[in-house]
């Protein structure tokens, strides 16, 4: 009689444990549905009219006479820059002309079209720039959404096993006290049992849930050009990678070396803190055409992408300081 007792009120905790893994599974499909079209690539930037396919950097000669005569016209950076974007042939011809200008003459016409020239090439120099920050500024923002999404999953995942963990804990009480009232103590003892069961089974399947992931693409990966330096990038415009290759002032690494030191820091500590938890566990490709991203290998991958931007961003100072050092006047 006593077992007969008991059926139902295992029945009920079998119940409720199945509706919260059934709930569990809907809303899991429901974001991993959301995740599928956030997580996709469409950071689809065309970079086929950027300027670097209409002219090409050029290296200075150390000293050459023409090193020597833009070096005493021209800075460091803003040099630096003027390679990157082609100019030191322009820069040469309307140096040697400003020599040769009489500062109470007007300007020649040679002289007024040398310098229309290279303001033309400074802007399209700087349309090259933003279409590689908008590549890499996408790229980031979509793996932050994801690690957000991925994130909420995760919450709202542990918010739900904490919630049935009470009202199983709630229901199992109050099931005994009426048990008990009713003078049935030994099908209360069998429902605190029962209860407790269920209890202990929803902390232990919350503690071996995995972090859930997202299938993240990225076939187009402005990560992968950094740490694998190929001879000519596709996915940055010459002038641009002509920058990040070349230091940004004597006895420097480039801005190439630089990330990839950083880089190596922030993957080597995400790798070490994924073999405290499970050394078998396969690491995530940043560097390939896509993986199977958590929460936490988007935010290292975000972070990357961010200091390649800030990066990228900051060679329009040094266009700045270039167009400053064109338009001041000549010191004779």
């Amino acid at each position: 009689m006593k077992n007969h007792r008991l059926y139902p009120i295992v029945c009920f905790l079998i119940s409720l444990l199945f509706a919260t893994t059934l709930t569990g599974c809907l809303t899991s499909r429901q974001t991993a549905s959301t995740l599928a079209k956030v997580a996709s690539d469409n950071c689809v930037i065309d970079s086929s009219g950027t300027s670097g396919y209409v002219f090409h950097p050029i290296d200075l000669q150390m000293g050459s006479p023409d090193d020597s005569l833009l070096r005493h016209r021209y800075g460091e950076r803003g040099l630096r820059m003027a390679q990157a974007v082609g100019l030191t042939p322009l820069l040469i011809r309307i140096t040697r002309l400003e020599q040769q200008q009489n500062p109470d003459q007007p300007a020649s016409n040679e002289y007024l079209a040398i310098r229309q020239k290279i303001t033309d090439q400074l802007q399209l120099a700087s349309f090259d720039i933003a279409t590689a920050v908008a590549l890499v500024d996408c790229d980031s923002k979509r793996a932050a959404l994801t690690a957000t999404l991925l994130t909420r999953q995760e919450n709202s995942r542990e918010k739900r096993m904490t919630i049935s963990a009470i009202t199983t804990g709630a229901l199992t009480a109050l099931m005994v006290g009426f048990l008990k009232l009713g003078d049935h103590d030994d099908a209360g003892e069998w429902t605190g049992i029962g209860g407790g069961l269920a209890e202990a089974s929803l902390g232990i399947t919350s503690l071996l849930q995995k972090p859930p992931k997202a299938d993240y693409r990225h076939l187009r990966n402005p990560l992968r050009d950094i740490w694998m330096p190929p001879t000519t990038s596709t996915v940055f415009p010459p002038l641009v990678w002509y920058y990040l290759n070349k230091p940004k002032s004597a006895g420097t690494p480039s801005v190439i070396k630089g990330l990839r030191s950083r880089w190596d820091i922030l993957v080597s500590l995400n790798a070490d803190a994924k073999r405290t938890r499970k050394s078998s566990r396969k690491e995530v490709d940043y560097f390939g055409d896509g993986d199977l991203y958590t929460a936490e290998d988007l935010t290292v991958r975000s972070t990357m992408l961010g200091q390649l931007a800030t990066e990228l961003q900051l060679m329009n100072n040094d266009l700045t300081i270039l167009l400053n050092e064109i338009v001041r006047p000549s010191r004779k």
